[in-house]
């Protein structure tokens, strides 16, 4: 029997958009259901988000717990940091998002209705669906691939209800078990963007329990750039490095989570991306793409990463 009355707490972790984290913290107060505490982190913003929060008054409330950390750690090291300390709360779920999440009004409590009808299951954490400014789906949620006693898929069982069966989600809106976090550990710190939340779902589902997204729970993600990730057509170059991260995390992911040739599938198409850079016309920043995709192919094969951390994951 799952614990569904007891302290509810949202995690949001934000860097520089002190705008946006306004308003998803005003629609996060605008919830149907209510939270007992709000963490705020504050991954060292250099925007004037501490003094934006003070004037709206969210640093003297006691509902919301501000941490400004010392340094970027990235949304990896964020949530880290977030849900440890909801942890410490003794939470029994929480809410993870990023600043420029907003909610729907009733988003919250589609996820503690969820949690009464499948009561009887060890929830590991449900998810919510995501739309941009466009009304376009955004971020990715895998279907499940458990089969049930009988060896039928069962991700569409409770599909009347309009929940999906999942073994994966982003940290765009995830409501996550409380006893979770003291079972399964924290997400890795040292993935400093992307990867981190498919890792750490990977996780819950695989060692913890089912998940499930929610059709009912809405939430506009209102991310800069509204389409696919894709560093062919990357026109930032701020953020090419961080393309980095992005190859070696799924790497690491796909080694410990995907099944037989999974791995060596996705060497083959980062490599087939970084061929397609070199031969497309007017590719922006073409050198750099290239290389920053060999670099996040040989810290995977050459153990540029902290093997003990990950390893060790389960212990955070």
């Amino acid at each position: 029997m799952i614990k569904i009355c007891g302290k509810n707490v949202a995690v949001v972790v934000t860097y520089n958009r002190k705008k946006l984290l306004l308003e998803c913290l005003e629609a996060i107060q605008k919830q149907e259901q209510l939270l007992d505490t709000i963490i705020i982190i504050d991954n060292n913003s250099n925007d004037g988000t501490n003094e934006t929060l003070k004037e709206n008054g969210y640093l003297n409330n006691n509902k919301f717990l501000y941490k400004k950390l010392e340094k970027n750690t990235g949304g990896a090291g964020g949530f880290y940091e977030g849900l440890k300390l909801a942890r410490e709360l003794n939470a029994d779920w929480v809410w993870v998002m990023d600043d420029d999440t907003i909610p729907n009004n009733n988003a919250l409590q589609e996820f503690i209705q969820t949690l009464n009808k499948l009561k009887h299951q060890k929830i590991s954490f449900l998810a919510s669906a995501v739309y941009g400014i466009n009304g376009n789906c955004m971020n990715f949620t895998e279907v499940s691939k458990r089969k049930d006693e009988q060896g039928f898929f069962n991700w569409h069982q409770y599909l009347y209800d309009g929940l999906v069966r999942i073994s994966k989600a982003t940290f765009v809106s995830i409501f996550v078990n409380g006893q979770a976090l003291k079972e399964i550990g924290l997400p890795c710190k040292d993935y400093f963007i992307w990867g981190d939340d498919t890792e750490y779902t990977n996780r819950l589902t695989k060692y913890f329990g089912p998940a499930y997204l929610v059709g009912k729970s809405k939430v506009l993600h209102k991310r800069q750039g509204n389409g696919k990730l894709d560093i062919v057509e990357e026109n930032l170059e701020n953020r090419i490095k961080m393309w980095y991260f992005m190859v070696r995390n799924n790497l690491l992911n796909t080694k410990e989570y995907g099944k037989k040739g999974a791995l060596l599938k996705l060497i083959a198409h980062f490599e087939i991306t970084g061929l397609k850079i070199m031969l497309k016309k007017n590719v922006k920043l073409r050198l750099k793409k290239i290389v920053i995709i060999q670099k996040g192919i040989f810290a995977y094969l050459f153990g540029k990463y902290d093997k003990q951390a990950f390893k060790n994951r389960f212990n955070t």
